[in-house]
């Protein structure tokens, strides 16, 4: 085979590339930049526009993941700032479930003197639900927020049509 550019003759292992090169400019298909807006006060609070056109509200700046590498990095630093907010309100939670149990617990042994038979049966069942509490806490120790960019995770048939003015107020999938 011999090839239309240039009239170099190709060998097994060379189409479509020549020695002077591939024959499109890029392999991978262009797509418009996904628009994200960070805040400049915080810069691990984002805002996300409902379409990329829109003015960018006071103290944000706008960012734009032109490439799937950008993309990935930004859905991974979002599931990294997801999961850092929802494991310190889940330990916060857990906290608080904690001290009112042992506020319980100290209402209830403030209360009187019991046998001794019946001290030792408290004490078992406070082990017990205390065991119990800890292996349930165990299971969901590891939290996934899930972030993805819709667009660039589910293809046009799994998405909503919109219409407006920039579709011409034609039905179209993004």
């Amino acid at each position: 085979m011999i090839c239309s550019e240039c009239g170099h003759e190709l060998a097994i292992g060379d189409w479509p590339y020549c020695p002077h090169g591939p024959l499109y400019d890029q392999n991978a298909q262009h797509f418009d930049p996904v628009v994200v807006w960070q805040s400049n006060v915080d810069p691990f609070k984002y805002s996300f526009p409902g379409q990329a056109n829109e003015p960018c509200p006071a103290d944000y700046h706008r960012v734009e993941l032109r490439n799937m590498r950008e993309a990935d990095r930004f859905v991974h630093k979002m599931n990294d700032i997801e999961r850092r907010r929802l494991e310190e309100y889940r330990d916060m939670r857990h906290a608080l479930d904690d001290a009112g149990i042992r506020e319980r617990r100290a209402n209830e042994d403030a209360k009187g003197v019991m046998n001794e038979r019946a001290a030792a049966m408290r004490r078992r069942v406070r082990e017990w639900t205390d065991k119990l509490r800890d292996e349930r806490r165990g299971k969901h120790a590891r939290i996934d927020p899930q972030f993805h960019i819709n667009v660039l995770s589910y293809d046009s048939g799994n998405r909503n049509s919109y219409s407006g003015p920039e579709t011409g107020w034609r039905e179209k999938k993004s």
